[in-house]
C-alpha cells in the first residue's frame, strides 16, 4: 500500500495524463511539454520569454528542434508570439487562453485531490 503522499501525487499524474490526451495536447512530445510549461512560468511570473531565450534551452533540445517544437505549440494555438514596447525584433513567447485554461484545469485537479485526501 503506498502512502496518501504518493497516492494523491500518483493521482494527479493520471489526471494530467487524461487531460493531456485530449485536443490540442494530445500531439505533443513530452520535451514540447516542458518547452510549454517553461514558457507559462515565465509568463506568469512576468519575465517573457524571448524567442533567443528558448532556442538556448539546451537541457530541452537543440536549438533547431526547440525551433520546430516552438512552431508545433503556434500551430496548436498554445502559444502566440508577441512584441513589446514597439521593439519588433524581439519576439516574447506568451501562452494563449487556451494554455492558460489547462492549467488552470490542472490546478483546479490538484486542490480536488488535495481536498479529497
Amino acid at each position: 500500500m503506498s502512502s496518501p503522499l504518493a497516492s494523491a501525487y500518483l493521482r494527479l499524474i493520471q489526471t494530467i495524463h487524461r487531460l493531456e490526451s485530449q485536443g490540442p495536447f494530445q500531439r505533443l512530445d513530452a520535451e514540447s511539454v516542458r518547452l510549454l510549461e517553461i514558457i507559462t512560468v515565465a509568463h506568469v511570473e512576468g519575465q517573457p520569454m524571448t524567442v533567443s531565450a528558448a532556442m538556448k534551452l539546451s537541457a530541452i533540445a537543440s536549438p533547431a528542434s526547440i525551433h520546430r517544437k516552438l512552431e508545433l505549440l503556434r500551430i496548436a494555438n498554445l502559444i502566440t508570439h508577441q512584441f513589446n514596447d514597439g521593439n519588433r525584433r524581439t519576439k516574447y513567447l506568451a501562452p494563449t487562453p487556451l494554455t492558460l485554461k489547462h492549467y488552470d484545469l490542472l490546478s483546479a485537479e490538484m486542490l480536488s485531490i488535495k481536498a479529497n485526501d
